[in-house]
C-alpha cells in the first residue's frame, strides 16, 4: 500500500476551501473516500480520479472484505483492461492509498472526521439506498454515523457526497437515505456543511476472469488478483454544485453541468432499459451474452421498439438520440466485451421499477408501450422458469419471487410478480393482462 501523505489532524484547520462564497473550483489536493468498491468504481470513478491527479483515495468494500484484502496485498494497484473490438489496452491504476472492509466503521468515522477528506463517492447499487438505518447492513447508515463524527469534531469545511449509482435523481435519493439514518443534530447541521451531488455514469464493466489476470501479469508484471475489464466508451455527467474541494475530473472528460436529470433519463431508458430487456429476453431466446442478444433478430426487434418508446419521452434533438442509440449498438455488438446476460439480470425487481414503469406511465399505459411491457414480461417469465428449475434468482426479493413463481395460475402468478414491482390494485390490471399475453409471444431458444 502506498504511503499516504500527511493530513491535517482531526478538528484542525485544513487548507482553505476554494470558492467558499459560491461554487468551488477544483483543486489538486484532498482525500476522496469511496463506499462500495467494486468493478464499476474501479473502471470509472477511480480511473477519472487518477487522471485528475493529486488526490488521496481510501475505499471501503460492499458486503465482503475480500476486495479490500486483495487490494491491500497489491499496494492498492490493479489492472484495467480496456477491451476494444479488436485489441486490449492494459493500464495499472494506482490511486488507492487504503482499502477497508465495510465493517470497519471506526476507520470510516476517522476518515470522514478528517478535514482533509472533501469528497465521498458511492457505488452501492440501487438496493443500497433502501437498506435501512442499521449500520451493520447499510452503507448510508454508516455514512450518517461518520458525518456525525465530522460534526462532533467541529469540522466546518464542506464535504460532498457523490452518488455514482444508476438511479434517477441519485443525489436526492442519497440525501434522503443519509438523513433518514442521521441523528437530529446531524440533520440540522447537514445543509450548511454537506453538498449532495447527482451524477450520470456510463461504462459497461463485465466480470474479469483468469484470462485477464494472465493478461495483466504478461503486460505489466503485476500479479493482479482483481483486474477490471471495461469498454473504451466512458461518460460521466456531474452536477456542478460543489462548495468545497473536488478532483479535476474534467481532465478525464467528465462534464460538469447544472442539469444532470436529462442525461440520467437518456441513459436509464435507452442503455439500462435495453440492457434489462436483453438480459431476460436474450436468455429466454438461448443467448448468454449481450453481443449475442443484440444480434438475435427477434430480441433486436424488441430493443428497437423499446428505444422508440423511450426516445419519445426524452426532449432531446433527434440527431443526438440517433447518435446515442448508434453508439449503444456498437457497444452492445463488441464481441470481445462478452458481457454476461446473467450478470445484468440481477436485481430486476428494483431495476425495472425505474427502467420500464416510468416509460409505460409517460406513454399513457401498457397499450402504448409494448417494448417496456416486453421487458417486464421477459422478467416475469425468466424468473418463473429459473425459480421452478431450482436456480437462484439474484434479487433482493428472491423469496417473494420464488413464492409467486410457484403459483400455477398464470394470471395469479403474473399479478404477484408485478406487485413486486410496486404495481397493485386497479392500475395493475391492464399491465398484468398485457404482460401475461406478451409472455407467450417472447422468442424462445
Amino acid at each position: 500500500m502506498t504511503e499516504p501523505a500527511s493530513t491535517a489532524p482531526t478538528g484542525a484547520a485544513a487548507p482553505e476551501a476554494a470558492g467558499s462564497a459560491g461554487a468551488a473550483a477544483p483543486e489538486a489536493f484532498g482525500r476522496l473516500v469511496h463506499l462500495g468498491i467494486g468493478n464499476f468504481a474501479r473502471a470509472h470513478t477511480l480511473v477519472a480520479t487518477q487522471q485528475a491527479g493529486g488526490w488521496e483515495v481510501a475505499v471501503f468494500t460492499g458486503r465482503s472484505p475480500a476486495m479490500a484484502e486483495a487490494l491491500n496485498s497489491q499496494s492498492g494497484k490493479y489492472g484495467l483492461v480496456v477491451r476494444g473490438p479488436e485489441r486490449d489496452e492494459v493500464e495499472i491504476i494506482d490511486v488507492i492509498d487504503e482499502a477497508f472492509a465495510a465493517s470497519d466503521v471506526e476507520a470510516l468515522d476517522r476518515l470522514i472526521a478528517d478535514p482533509f477528506t472533501a469528497v465521498v463517492t458511492l457505488t452501492i447499487t440501487e438496493k443500497g439506498y433502501s437498506a435501512g438505518n442499521d449500520p451493520a447492513t447499510s452503507a448510508t447508515a454508516r455514512l450518517a454515523g461518520a458525518l456525525r463524527a465530522r460534526r462532533e469534531a467541529g469540522i466546518t469545511e464542506p464535504i460532498a457526497l457523490v452518488s455514482c449509482d444508476n438511479l434517477s435523481g441519485n443525489g436526492a435519493v442519497l440525501k434522503k437515505a443519509v438523513l433518514d439514518a442521521a441523528d437530529e443534530e446531524t440533520r440540522a447541521w447537514f445543509d450548511d456543511h454537506v453538498d449532495v451531488i447527482s451524477t450520470m455514469v456510463d461504462r459497461i464493466t463485465p466480470s474479469a476472469s483468469e484470462e485477464e489476470k494472465d493478461l495483466v501479469l504478461r503486460e505489466t508484471g503485476l500479479a493482479d488478483q482483481v483486474p477490471v475489464v471495461t469498454e473504451p466508451f466512458t461518460e460521466w455527467v456531474v452536477q456542478d454544485a460543489f462548495r468545497g474541494r473536488r478532483p479535476e475530473w474534467e481532465k478525464a472528460g467528465a462534464q460538469l453541468t447544472d442539469d444532470v436529470e436529462l442525461h440520467e433519463l437518456r441513459k436509464l431508458r435507452l442503455l439500462n432499459g435495453s440492457h434489462s430487456l436483453m438480459a431476460y429476453a436474450g436468455q429466454l431466446a438461448g443467448c448468454e451474452r449481450v453481443d449475442e442478444a443484440i444480434a438475435h433478430r427477434e430480441v433486436r426487434a424488441l430493443v428497437e421498439t423499446l428505444w422508440s418508446e423511450a426516445r419519445s419521452t426524452l426532449p432531446l434533438p433527434e440527431d443526438e438520440l440517433d447518435a446515442y442509440t448508434t453508439a449503444l449498438e456498437e457497444r452492445f455488438r463488441n464481441p470481445r466485451l462478452a458481457d454476461a446476460l446473467i450478470r445484468i439480470a440481477a436485481d430486476g425487481s428494483e431495476k425495472l421499477q425505474v427502467r420500464a414503469l416510468p416509460v409505460i406511465a409517460e406513454r399513457g399505459g401498457p397499450d402504448k408501450a409494448p417494448g417496456a411491457v416486453a421487458a417486464i414480461a421477459a422478467w416475469t417469465l425468466w424468473v418463473t422458469e429459473r425459480s421452478r428449475d431450482g436456480h437462484e434468482v439474484a434479487d433482493p426479493r428472491a423469496e417473494d419471487i420464488a413464492q409467486a413463481a410457484a403459483l400455477e395460475d398464470d394470471t395469479a402468478r403474473v399479478t404477484a410478480l408485478v406487485a413486486l414491482l410496486g404495481v397493485e390494485g386497479e392500475s395493475a390490471d391492464a399491465l398484468v393482462a398485457k404482460v401475461a399475453a406478451e409472455e407467450k409471444r417472447l422468442p424462445r431458444g
